[in-house]
């Protein structure tokens, strides 16, 4: 798939100094000629970073709820620099995602781009089923009215990507442009890099050249597809997944839809 990301931009980056990856996710035409409000949801690498002057930011833009996708490891390591007084409420969970497949994975002997890459358009298939609990808190807590409100992991890109992609597939967001949002990441494709490299170590990839460990910093479109491909194949749709494995009603997608969509230009 072909996609210049600069074509979608629309002022929707929020650049900060300390964060990067940080971008709303509103300004989105629906199917049925809706737009997703802007200024209400917003996504995110890691907040681990913030400068003070990013955390006025932060204020400025009002954000009262955040859904820390990262595990508790993660969080322990890189704890959230946020302004004390903000009254932004603040939601994780604990578990731990294990990096020992991973690295596993990258160490065995001939490991190439290629055999990389398949790897994690396999974890795809199974990244929205590991991740459900987290997705069906942030569906409520957006059904629930408390935005604006912003998600993140450590990089912006898989368990958030995920994430964005399933909002907005959910408020009738047209496929092809639920995958352009999700490709924006490749816009930070150095930044992630950089990231990976200091939380897992550069040992992970020692010895290894860049063309074999660098699709799993990327964000490409077969990524993504292949999730929404799973969950359709177990559940016919994404509302079957939202129903059958993150145990929402259908209230829940349509208290969403009542919170984020505006009506289009045309109406």
């Amino acid at each position: 798939m072909k996609f210049d990301p600069t074509e979608n931009l629309d002022g929707r980056i929020v650049a900060l100094t300390g964060a990067f990856n940080f971008r709303d996710i509103g300004g989105y035409e629906t199917a049925d000629g809706q737009i997703v409000a802007s200024r209400k949801i917003y996504r995110s690498a890691s907040l681990a970073r913030l400068t003070p002057e990013d955390q006025d930011e932060i204020r400025r833009l009002g954000i009262r709820t955040i859904c820390d996708l990262r595990s508790t490891s993660e969080r322990r390591r890189k704890p959230s620099l946020l302004p004390a007084d903000a009254g932004i409420e603040l939601w994780s969970r604990d578990y731990e995602m294990s990096m020992a497949d991973l690295v596993a994975k990258m160490a065995q002997p001939g490991m190439t781009g290629d055999a990389c890459r398949s790897f994690i358009i396999d974890s795809y298939r199974r990244l929205a089923y590991e991740q459900a609990d987290a997705y069906r808190e942030l569906f409520l807590r957006v059904a629930n009215g408390g935005l604006p409100l912003l998600f993140h992991c450590a990089a912006g890109k898989d368990r958030t990507g995920i994430g964005a992609a399933l909002l907005l597939d959910t408020l009738g967001v047209p496929r092809a442009t639920v995958i352009e949002d999700y490709v924006l990441t490749e816009l930070f494709l150095e930044q992630n890099v950089e990231n990976a490299l200091l939380s897992l170590g550069s040992g992970v990839v020692h010895g290894l050249s860049r063309q074999v460990w660098e699709p799993l910093m990327r964000a490409e479109a077969i990524y993504v597809e292949t999730m929404f491909e799973e969950l359709e194949a177990q559940h016919g749709s994404v509302a079957g997944f939202l129903r059958d494995v993150m145990k929402l009603d259908d209230e829940i997608p349509r208290l969403i839809r009542e919170r984020l969509l505006e009506p289009g230009a045309a109406a």
